[in-house]
């Protein structure tokens, strides 16, 4: 079921085996990319081959497996860019002109002149 978090209107219109399924292909699909089968990610991850063919076919595994296939294919730091939160954006029209107007160049005050 979709769901929304009423603290901040996030709707998502995926279920939880939507997104297990999606990240599972995903790590399939890198793994592929490299010319690596079930066995080789297995043994260079440290994860059972077991676990991935599971994984791999119904996206259940426990976070500590997908953090050591997620580190072995060299997708970690896309999969926590991915969760930073983003900026909060502007809440009215003048915040968001204010916050994208140039800075100006200050200006240096005339120097003193001084006399003989």
């Amino acid at each position: 079921m979709p769901y929304l978090n009423t603290s901040d209107h996030m709707l998502s219109l995926k279920t939880e085996s939507d997104v297990l399924r999606e990240i599972a292909d995903s790590v399939r699909s890198h793994r592929l990319a490299l010319g690596w089968r079930q066995d080789d990610l297995a043994q260079r991850s440290g994860v059972g081959i077991a676990t991935l063919r599971r994984f791999e076919r119904s996206g259940q595994i426990g976070f500590q497996g997908l953090a050591k296939m997620l580190v072995t294919l060299g997708l970690a730091d896309n999969f926590l860019t991915a969760l930073k939160r983003p900026a909060d954006a502007p809440k009215s029209i003048a915040a968001f002109l204010a916050a994208n107007q140039p800075v100006k160049p200050r200006r240096r005050a005339p120097a003193a002149i001084q006399s003989p």
